[in-house]
Parts: structure tokens; sequence; C-alpha cells
């Protein structure tokens, strides 16, 4: 059994998910501390698949988000936010203590387990610690996250003094306190401890004096790096490393007698508050005829007492390749949580094989474009019961296409579309094939790679992009061999559909690159009244700072323009916190 609920204080309430044995007894529980910003998204199906093999062994297991991460309440560049993320852990330990189960075991993977270890004085005694690939000081984390993101994704505003990690960004105040972090082994005294550790992290000397101090158990973890720092889109899950881990805890309670337990079941929560003290709800969906999990954010002044009025605007955010619902360095939470407050209610979801839909432990992710996908942006618009007219579809990359797919099905009127890349509205085989996941259990880093080459198609298409006369250009568009923007925006004009393209640097360089004027010059002599908005910073994925803060600007902008601020609702320049 697997539900999601909120809980925790009200104020702030965290979204967990709780995976229970069928007959909703357990021997134990345990606490899943997840690791921060994209590693947090890298890695989610993995913990995700961890839990599901805690309960084959009779255990409860208790994932959720900290305060200001994910979807739970808060906001990322708060000042208090490692006390916020410690107080996060103590909630869901006292919740898993609660349930009434014997025993409970604290996990922490990378920076979740320098987050478990250092807020374990606070959460009362517990039987086990893992320390799952653990970062061991904030000091560290932070240089490499600085030096990950300096490398990736450049060098930020100077007049903006927070501190941007991969995936995230923290005030100034937070990095400090963020710094100052180290795991302490007395903390964890009286806890059985797990200790597993990349082989070349074991033989440094930080993590070589935390293993002779704690004295515990201890696994390698050869090959971790395709699974916390992969090179594809869809990060390998060490299955073997799970069952290990979950072997060593089951063991000291297979002795024990199974309880009965209860976690909470809460499926709305206030999150948010409007700046005149309005609050913002959200609640837990299930869509289509197969659950696609997802998250609802109501707009404000959308529901009467007695229930909700008649639909209202609403969005509907599409997930990025093999990443959950969250949006690029968790923006789609964030404008969801901005829209509420102007009375447009959202959406985001999970489609099959990815984030909280489905099954995680020995199954792969339904393949990116394949005819499952179509299927599940299908079911998610159709179980919205919403007027096309008042359905704005937003993703990025290969959200954005799905926005324009669907949009083009009659499913919405408007369409932002984030750093768009592909174009064509049918899709070839190849680029199916590219980017479909690995086999389940198959780890992404096998044998050797074959030398590259480069492909006569890649030799030629500089010349073509540059020389090629463009009605020619236009036809391999056309038939899918390069991404023309011409095609994309035609049948979006066709279509009726309102359109916004929203470009950081990056994509706008290649939006060029695609002869992309060109052709927004010729569909505007047809009608074509959509908006380009570009940028001069940000990188394809969203996750730089500077170029973050124009998608979330242009995107409202946009939407906004559509759909107005209700009357029900408060003012336009209305925050929420």
């Amino acid at each position: 059994m697997r539900h999601a609920s909120w809980f925790g204080d009200a104020e702030s309430p965290l979204l967990g998910h709780v995976h229970l044995p069928a007959d909703g007894r357990a021997r134990g529980a345990v606490v899943l501390c997840p690791p921060l910003g994209k590693e947090h998204l890298d890695t989610y199906r993995g913990v995700k698949a961890l839990a599901e093999q805690l309960v084959e062994r009779g255990l409860a297991a208790l994932r959720f988000d900290y305060e200001g991460t994910g979807d739970s309440a808060g906001d990322q560049d708060s000042p208090d936010a490692v006390a916020a993320w410690h107080r996060s852990v103590a909630t869901a330990v006292a919740t898993a203590r609660a349930s009434g189960v014997e025993h409970v075991t604290v996990a922490g993977l990378r920076a979740g387990a320098l987050i478990a270890a250092t807020a374990l004085p606070g959460c009362g005694p517990v039987d086990a610690a893992v320390l799952w690939d653990p970062i061991v000081s904030g000091r560290a984390l932070l240089r490499e996250q600085r030096a990950l993101y300096r490398l990736a994704l450049g060098a930020d505003d100077p007049d903006d003094p927070r501190v941007s990690i991969v995936g995230g960004v923290l005030a100034p105040e937070a990095a400090d306190a963020l710094g100052a972090l180290r795991i302490d082994p007395c903390s964890l005294a009286g806890a059985r401890t797990l200790l597993a550790t990349r082989p070349v992290a074991r033989e440094t000397a930080t993590v070589s004096a935390l293993a002779a101090a704690l004295d515990g158990d201890e696994l390698s973890l050869d090959g971790h790096e395709s699974f916390t720092t992969p090179s594809t889109l869809h990060p390998a899950i060490p299955t073997e490393h799970l069952t290990r881990i979950a072997d060593w805890i089951a063991a000291a309670v297979a002795s024990s007698t199974a309880r009965e337990v209860r976690f909470p079941a809460r499926e709305r929560a206030v999150v948010a508050t409007t700046g005149t003290g309005l609050p913002i709800h959200e609640s837990v969906e299930y869509l289509g005829p197969k659950g696609m999990f997802a998250l609802r954010t109501h707009g404000v002044g959308t529901e009467d007492a007695d229930g909700p009025r008649p639909p209202a605007p609403t969005v509907l955010f599409f997930g990025t390749a093999y990443e959950h619902r969250l949006g690029p360095s968790r923006l789609w939470v964030e404008l969801a949580r901005e829209f509420a407050a102007h009375g447009i209610s959202s959406v985001r979801f999970d489609r099959t094989g990815v984030g909280d839909t489905g099954t995680a432990h020995g199954s792969a992710p339904t393949p990116l474009y394949s005819d499952a996908s179509d299927r599940d942006a299908l079911d998610a618009v159709a179980a919205l019961g919403i007027d096309p007219q008042d359905l704005a579809a937003i993703g990025l990359c290969s959200g954005a296409w799905y926005s324009s797919w669907a949009a083009l099905r009659g499913a919405a009127h408007l369409t932002v579309l984030v750093n768009v890349i592909l174009w064509c509205t049918h899709r070839r085989k190849s680029l199916r094939a590219n980017l479909s996941p690995d086999a389940p259990d198959v780890p992404a880093a096998g044998a050797p790679a074959e030398p590259e080459t480069v492909s006569l198609r890649a030799r030629i298409k500089p010349w073509a992009q540059k020389y090629l006369p463009y009605p020619l250009w236009l036809l391999l568009g056309r038939l899918g061999v390069t991404q023309v923007p011409e095609v994309g925006l035609e049948a979006l004009r066709r279509a009726g559909v309102s359109t916004t393209v929203v470009l950081s640097a990056e994509d706008h360089r290649w939006f060029l690159s695609q002869r992309g004027e060109e052709g927004l010059r010729r569909v505007r002599r047809r009608g074509f009244t959509g908006d380009i908005l570009t940028s001069d910073v940000g990188d394809h994925t969203g996750r730089q700072r500077d170029g973050r803060e124009f998608l979330r600007t242009a995107i409202i902008s946009a939407v906004l323009a559509r759909f107005g601020t209700s009357t029900t609702a408060p003012v336009a320049d209305e925050r929420v916190s």
C-alpha cells in the first residue's frame, strides 16, 4: 500500500509518501531523507525503489520533502532553511514513531545524510542510521556545488546575494548555516550504523575518520555515480545496493512482531498564503485510468464553502524528460502558488513510470515520446474536465513538445513553450530510441563506449543551415530530418492556439541556428500573433538562477495576459509566502 499525505505543522505542512505492507502491519519504520537540488530529482525513483524493497521485508517507509523543497510548503531561499530542514527530519521521525512501530531507522542520501545526522540530536533515540553516500560536511557540499554550478551554468548576477547550487538557491544566511554543518559521530551514539560509500570517497581522510569513529557496518558502492550524477537523462537505479541496504535494515528487526501502524492520511493542506493572508490550498489527486499522481493548487476564490465553483482557468504543467513534477529548480511549484494568488488553479503530474506514478523497483520509466506517454498526456487533460478555452499547457523541452502536442489536439487554447527544441509534429523512430531508458536494473555505465564518429548528416548540417534554400530546409523539417521552428509555429497558428515561446540565451541561439527568424517572419505574414520571448542569460535546463528568473517572469506574463486576474482573487501584484 502507498499513499501521499501532508503531515506536520499546519503552518508549514510537509508532503510525504507512505509505503506500507499490504496488511497494514510493520516490524519497523524507515524515514528516508533525500538529497538537495538536482540530486533530489536524479535519485527520486531510486529512493522510492528502496522504500518498495523495505515494504517487501515487512517494514514501513516514509519518503518526504523538507520544508522549502519539493512539494512541501515553504520557500527554498528562506534565511532559516537549514533549521527548517532539521525540523522536517524531526517531524518525519516523530510521525514514524507515532505510527505505532517499535523500531525507527533514519536513512539519508548524500546531503540527506548530512541533514539527518545533524538533526538526530533533536529527534530522540533511533534504532539505526544509514549514511548513504554521505556528504560529511556542509562546507564540502557548498564547495562541490559551487564548482559544479560555475562549470555547468556559469556565473550569476552579483547584485543578487543568494547562493546557487545545481537545482536550487539558498539565502546567504542559509548557506552560512549549511557550511557550518558536519556529521558528528557522537550524534549517532546508541544507534546501529551503516556507512555506504563510494570507494573513492572511502579513501579520503574525512570519510576514513568518520568510519573509524562510527565503528559500524560498511557497504561499498561501486558505480554509484550513474545513480547520483548520471550522464544520461535517466539515472540508473542501483538495485544491488538497495537490496543490501534494505537487508541490513530488516535484519535487525527480523525477530520483532509486526504491529498495526497508522500514518496521516491528509490529502489537502494550506501550503502558502497571499500577502493579504488568504490561504492557498493544494490537494492530492490521481488522474486518468492509470491513476497518475498529481497535485492541484487551487486558485484563491475558486471554491465556496459548499465546494468548488464552476471550473476556473487552469494551468497544466508537463514534466521534463524523466524528472518528476517539480519543474526546473522547483519552478513549477512556485509558479503554481503564484498563479493561485490570481485565482488561477494549476495541476502538475507524473506520467507513467516517473516520479510517484507506478512502481520504481524492477521497472523502467515509460520512454519519452512513446505511444504510452502520448496517452498519459491526453488522459491528464481529459481528467481535468476543463474547457480548452480555460486551459493553459506549459512545459520545458520535452514538456514543451507535449504542451504543443496536446494543444494541437484541441485540449488547450494557450500554450507556453519553454526552451523548446523539438518543432516537428511527428517523431522519427530514431529519436524515440535515443531517449529510451535502460532496461530495469541495468547500470547506465556499462561496457566502454565505441569511439565516436561524426555522421555524414552531422557534417552536412552546418552547410545546410547556412546555404540550403529555405523551402528545402523547411521540407527537411516537415519530414522530421531536422528541427525547423516554422513547422511547429505554423501548426499552432492553423489550430488557433495562443502561443508564447520562451527561450533562454542557449535556446535562442539554437532557434536562430535552425533559421527560426526566417520561419517566424513567414508565419507572421500568415497571421501568427504569438510571442517569442528571449533572454541573453540562462541555460536549456532552466537551472541557471538569472535565466530561471527570466523564465518565471515571462511565464507569469503570458498566463496573466490570457486569463487576467480574477475579481475574487487578490490584486495582480499579490505575492505568496
